[in-house]
């Protein structure tokens, strides 16, 4: 068994199958993050709740549609527009 090597290159078919299965086991997961220099995880992570991103919160732009103004439909009711009265 290959104990040691050079791990193969990020993006490459290999580092693929090796992160698929790294990624199937909490255990080799949890290796994976100490190699890394990062506390082991459980799973999704929402992060820090710190100030600055409090007051930075309202900033956040949350969609990559730019502001625009909502579109303007007519509705019918009993065969006449309800804008028409």
């Amino acid at each position: 068994m290959k104990t040691g090597g050079d791990a193969p290159k990020t993006g490459s078919s290999q580092w693929t199958k090796n992160e698929r299965t790294i990624n199937k086991s909490k255990a080799l997961r949890d290796a994976r993050d100490i190699s890394q220099g990062l506390k082991p995880t459980s799973g999704i992570s929402t992060g820090v709740n710190d100030a600055q991103y409090k007051a930075g919160y309202d900033k956040i732009k949350w969609t990559k549609a730019e502001d625009k103004p909502k579109p303007l439909f007519r509705t019918k009711v009993n065969g006449k527009y309800t804008d028409e009265e």
